[in-house]
């Protein structure tokens, strides 16, 4: 199911919570959008024991257990003996922190040590769902605890990564006063309602303004004094450096709509920067991530997949009969499609080592 599907159907469920005032549809129709996401099967990205195999000794990862909420989170560190800085990284929705193992392990060959985790509800992570947008920054916060508990973590330059929900989390969690030295957001949305106002707008017309309300009392219901994490504020909360990267092209979270960039006015903090991207064939929510050449390769992909899809009547190949999924995944180059854009992390790697260097007393590198 696409993402958007999901939402789609729960805003339904919300217009008739709101007609009905039940609440209990209102958990419901929240249940279907932050549901369990398990791994996928089949992928045209590696996973970690495919690295281990093409890079034999190259990659290490040690488990790690983060409390958050009265369960434990799964996670990694990566690359325990680099020294450049700890990356914390936050994860979008409807997936884990191994979706993005390709961009994690490149910023491990530059020097940085990552922690890599699964939000509740999430991939290797326990819990039925993941609540809710809110959800994101309190994990974060809780990998920051856990960071603080480690005598080897502690006092490292410490920064942030996130993607879209993770954009978000990076930028919400500085409301909660942690040490943080840099934050990179990429495609954040600024505020979980007004995200989902827009893609309720976008896919069920006004009729999703109406529901807002109760969604608003439902987050205060589960979240309490943390319902209103806002991006924006956090951002204005400390003058952390701040860089915020969004895809102009991108669609899901709305470059010109909720997207944090497009709030950039409302941004008092005097080191928050700006960045667009617009790489050839790669401007949207997701593809900003992979090399020119994967993302052809991925659009060839995409060309064969309409047929079975066509066929079997469904939006998304994972709904597919698992033995279509089989034939279609056998012939991926997984070397190609699982490039990385070098690009992008050139930046993301420039924008910490200018940190790195300011907090030790130098000049600023740029």
């Amino acid at each position: 199911m696409k993402k958007g599907t999901k939402l789609l159907m729960a805003l339904a469920g919300l217009a008739g919570a709101y007609a009905g005032g039940s609440y209990a549809v209102v958990k419901t129709a929240l249940g279907m959008v932050f549901g369990r996401t398990s791994k996928l099967k089949y992928t045209t990205i590696y996973r970690f024991d495919d690295y281990e195999r093409k890079y034999p000794g190259r990659y290490k990862r040690v488990p790690v257990e983060i409390p958050s909420g009265g369960l434990m989170l799964k996670g990694y560190l990566y690359g325990e003996d680099q020294g450049k800085g700890l990356v914390i990284f936050s994860h979008g929705i409807y997936s884990g922190h191994e979706a993005y193992l390709g961009g994690i392990l490149e910023m491990v060959d530059r020097g940085y040590q990552i922690l890599g985790f699964d939000n509740r509800g999430c991939y290797e992570s326990p819990g039925e769902d993941s609540r809710g947008l809110i959800q994101g920054p309190l994990d974060l916060a809780a990998a920051l605890d856990f960071v603080d508990s480690r005598e080897d973590l502690k006092d490292m330059p410490r920064f942030l990564f996130g993607h879209s929900w993770g954009g978000y989390s990076v930028c919400a969690v500085l409301n909660l006063g942690y040490r943080v030295d840099g934050i990179v957001s990429v495609a954040g949305f600024s505020d979980p309602m007004e995200v989902t106002k827009e893609m309720g707008t976008g896919m069920y017309g006004p009729a999703a303004a109406s529901v807002m309300p109760m969604m608003r009392a439902e987050y205060k219901r589960r979240f309490g004094a943390n319902a209103d994490l806002n991006a924006i504020r956090g951002i204005n909360s400390v003058d952390t450096p701040v860089l915020i990267m969004h895809g102009v092209g991108d669609t899901y979270v709305q470059y010109s709509g909720s997207g944090i960039l497009n709030h950039k006015d409302e941004i008092t903090n005097p080191n928050a920067q700006f960045m667009p991207l617009d790489y050839p064939l790669r401007n949207g929510h997701n593809n900003i991530f992979v090399s020119e050449e994967a993302q052809i390769a991925t659009n060839e992909l995409d060309e064969r997949l309409k047929a079975p899809l066509a066929e079997y009547k469904v939006k998304s190949y994972w709904d597919l009969p698992e033995e279509v999924q089989a034939e279609y995944f056998k012939d991926v180059d997984r070397d190609v499609t699982s490039q990385v854009n070098k690009e992008l992390f050139d930046e993301v790697d420039r924008f910490y080592s200018g940190i790195e260097i300011r907090r030790n007393g130098s000049q600023d590198s740029e």
